[in-house]
């Protein structure tokens, strides 16, 4: 296991994502006095508390650092040298961004990949503005590595009530979009046991064209496609797919059932 040492979790803030679990009861199980944040309360998030972004401070006996193979893939550790209401408003403040199209964005910027996305993809003056107070964003990998990301931690910080204020750019969006790309070619790869990049892209773009959109969707159609190979290709099968009276998820369960059975 990765830890910090002690001299960096004395300036170390845990960031837990609430959606994933329930975020207050592990920190009060694994902390008797730690000073926690609701980054959702008195935002225009606060309808949706059971899911708010927890921001911790773990006490001098906290338990949480023992606790991390529970939590690391669930949080991200921030260091700042300032107080707890401080970097709670200025994380309130990055809960959603302004996009190129002047609409706004929900970023869960807390999510260990979302974080490692988004700090790729600005640079270093854009990560100073984004940080504010924050002087390292730490945030473990699916293989137990810890990627750093610096900051100065002496930017302007911001306020709760300026949510919104970053905006991302066109150059930011397709950064982001190409890395999640790379990222979900590389599980659909394990998944299907393919090596072949080029063939996870063949089949990706498949599945695209055809109007499967989410991850779950695209990862079902290029399972079928491998397991049954040009079976999928058949008339009957393509019009099933290509049916647009039938939900994603209608159309896919009616290629397995007829290509498992012979039955639509």
């Amino acid at each position: 296991m990765i830890g910090l040492d002690e001299t960096t979790r004395v300036k170390a803030y845990i960031l837990f994502d609430g959606a994933l679990f329930d975020a207050p009861r592990f920190t009060y199980e694994h902390d008797d006095q730690p000073q926690l944040e609701y980054l959702f309360l008195g935002t225009p998030h606060e309808a949706a508390m059971e899911v708010t972004p927890c921001l911790v401070k773990p006490s001098e006996g906290t338990r949480l650092w023992r606790a991390q193979p529970e939590w690391q893939d669930k949080a991200i550790i921030l260091l700042s040298d300032q107080s707890l209401p401080l970097v709670a408003g200025h994380l309130r403040s990055l809960l959603s961004v302004q996009m190129p199209n002047g609409g706004f964005s929900y970023l869960r910027y807390y999510a260990p990949k979302q974080l490692t996305r988004l700090m790729s993809a600005l640079n270093e003056q854009e990560r100073a503005r984004f940080s504010g107070p924050v002087r390292e964003w730490l945030a473990f990998q699916p293989n137990g590595e810890l990627s750093r990301f610096d900051s100065d931690g002496s930017q302007h910080f911001r306020k709760a009530a300026e949510e919104g204020w970053f905006l991302l750019t066109e150059n930011h969006v397709a950064v982001l979009s190409q890395s999640a790309r790379h990222e979900f070619v590389e599980k659909l790869g394990r998944f299907l046991d393919i090596t072949d990049r080029a063939r996870l892209e063949q089949l990706i773009n498949e599945a695209t064209a055809l109007g499967f959109r989410t991850e779950k969707e695209v990862s079902r159609y290029s399972e079928l496609a491998v397991v049954h190979g040009e079976r999928i290709k058949l008339a009957e099968i393509r019009t099933i797919l290509s049916d647009s009276q039938l939900s994603a998820s209608a159309r896919l369960k009616a290629v397995d059932n007829h290509l498992a059975y012979g039955v639509a």
